[in-house]
């Protein structure tokens, strides 16, 4: 029971310091925002302090540029054109010790809206259970934490995404002039833990990964991961390194980032309008981007190596163009296509139109109500499980303590 009478005073307290914060980082915003111009020109010594930050500090997650300028602002050139949109995402059931079986499910929605035909959105679910040993149990004989279980998630949505994308490709004959943009909800590129770069499975999985990412390639279909508010800070590493004499980057004066706490998308409100997007960059984390020095582990650079580096631009998708009123996303893409400005442009027309009115893909929107395993339905899984195993003969018990949960 929380009895909120002993929480006003805390309440009051956060609201102030959510008003000191607020000016602080409005305050760290404008520091970042002239740092932008005075390190707009990416030069060899920008790309020297990008290297070797990466090379001190295997985990800095900065951002590589890849155009000419740090403060580049693109519009899309030509009229929107119909296309083929397709939104994955996913939901899970983690797994519960105190419950009366261990499992996990992985429950994929997914919509495919062709734009212009005036057809309904074609829906799928797939749902997958998994419980037995080598799913529940990981080499160590311990049972799988949440993390597994967000990973099989992630795994999940791609393959979705593989399968719709080629699906479509088919439903159009096989012909490549239909442009097809599959949206993941999340970023495209895994996270994967510093002591996980070690860990058989793990590889075995990244390179599944990148397996899918491939086939969509073959389909001719652009996936796209698609972040709401990004709370990522790769072009604020950057200018933080940006600051730093060569010669004193190391791990110390990298972490002591000046801009601590600022976001890029406060940084780009400011400088995009509706239907503007930035310039491209690729993420320097581990498995996407390796600096000058020689491959530590197999897993360093591997989506560069295998040509799936994943680069990502932040753009508006505000009708608004009141700066306070902006919606800056990030959007992220692998480099083979984002190499086509042509095909850059019609993604980002694609994505805007499908955001208009709402301000977030109304197909992603949709694969969020496909997903999502509601409470009832959990229990009614269950118990259609507990029925099952009583056919077998055997006897469904929680634990103590979840039966003691459920009297309250």
């Amino acid at each position: 029971m929380l009895e909120l009478h002993y929480l006003l005073e805390e309440a009051d307290s956060m609201s102030r310091e959510m008003m000191v914060q607020r000016q602080t980082y409005a305050d760290l915003a404008e520091r970042a925002h002239k740092a932008l111009g005075r390190f707009a020109v990416v030069d060899d010594e920008l790309l020297d302090k990008i290297d070797r930050a990466a090379t001190e500090d295997l985990s800095w997650r900065g951002a590589l540029p890849l155009g000419s300028r740090l403060d580049e602002i693109h519009e899309p050139i030509g009229p929107a054109q119909d296309a083929s949109l397709i939104g994955v995402d996913g939901s899970q059931i983690y797994p519960d010790p105190h419950g009366f079986a261990f499992y996990y499910l992985v429950n994929t929605g997914s919509v495919m809206l062709r734009q212009g035909s005036g057809q309904a959105p074609v829906t799928f679910t797939r749902p997958n259970v998994y419980y037995r040993q080598h799913e529940i149990y990981d080499e160590n004989q311990q049972l799988v934490d949440n993390r597994a279980v967000n990973a099989a998630r992630e795994m999940a949505e791609l393959i979705e995404l593989t399968r719709v994308a080629e699906l479509e490709r088919m439903y159009w004959g096989g012909d490549l002039e239909r442009l097809v943009v599959a949206l993941n909800d999340g970023p495209l590129l895994i996270w994967i833990g510093e002591k996980e770069f070690d860990d058989q499975k793990v590889r075995q999985r990244t390179n599944e990964y990148i397996d899918q990412l491939a086939t969509i390639q073959t389909s001719g279909a652009i996936p796209i991961g698609y972040v709401d508010r990004p709370r990522s800070a790769n072009i604020i590493r950057l200018l933080h390194v940006a600051d730093l004499d060569l010669m004193h980057i190391n791990q110390e004066t990298i972490r002591s980032n000046r801009y601590r706490g600022l976001t890029d998308q406060e940084l780009f409100s400011r400088l995009l309008a509706p239907n503007q997007r930035t310039g491209l960059f690729a993420s320097t984390a581990r498995l996407n981007y390796r600096p000058s020095e020689s491959k530590r582990n197999a897993l360093d650079g591997i989506f560069e190596e295998r040509g799936q580096q994943i680069q990502f631009f932040y753009m508006n998708v505000s009708d608004d163009p009141d700066p306070a009123n902006a919606r800056v996303v990030r959007v992220d893409v692998p480099a083979w296509a984002a190499g086509d400005a042509t095909l850059l442009d019609q993604v980002q027309q694609a994505i805007y139109s499908d955001c208009e009115g709402t301000g977030y893909p109304y197909v992603l929107i949709r694969a969020h109500e496909l997903a999502l395993v509601s409470h009832s339905e959990r229990r009614d899984f269950e118990q259609m499980l507990r029925i099952a195993m009583l056919r077998q003969g055997l006897l469904s018990d929680y634990s103590q303590k979840a039966l003691l949960k459920q009297l309250f």
